[in-house]
C-alpha cells in the first residue's frame, strides 16, 4: 500500500469517520423504527437496504484498512435483522 501525504491522509481519514458515523446513526434509525409497530413491512425493507450498504460501506472500510470483520458478529448482526424481519 503507498504511504499518504499527510493532508490527503487528514481527508481520508475524515471521509471514513463521515462513513462510520452515518453507519451508526443509520442503524440506530433503523432500531428505532423496528420497534414501532405503525411502520410497515415495506418501509422496513427499505430501512434494511439502506442499512445493507451501510454495513456493506464499513466492510470495505476494514478491508482498505487490512482490517477484517468479526465472522461471529457478522452473523449476529444478521440474525438480529433477520429477527426484527421476521416479527412483522
Amino acid at each position: 500500500m503507498t504511504e499518504l501525504s499527510g493532508e490527503h491522509q487528514r481527508i481520508t481519514d475524515r471521509a471514513e469517520a463521515h462513513i462510520i458515523s452515518m453507519a451508526r446513526s443509520d442503524a440506530a434509525y433503523a432500531l428505532t423504527m423496528a420497534q414501532r409497530p405503525e411502520v410497515s413491512r415495506d418501509e422496513l425493507c427499505r430501512l434494511m437496504g439502506k442499512l445493507a450498504e451501510a454495513v456493506k460501506d464499513v466492510a470495505n472500510l476494514a478491508d482498505m484498512r487490512g482490517e477484517r470483520l468479526n465472522s461471529p458478529a457478522a452473523r449476529a448482526l444478521e440474525d438480529a435483522l433477520r429477527a426484527v424481519l421476521g416479527q412483522r
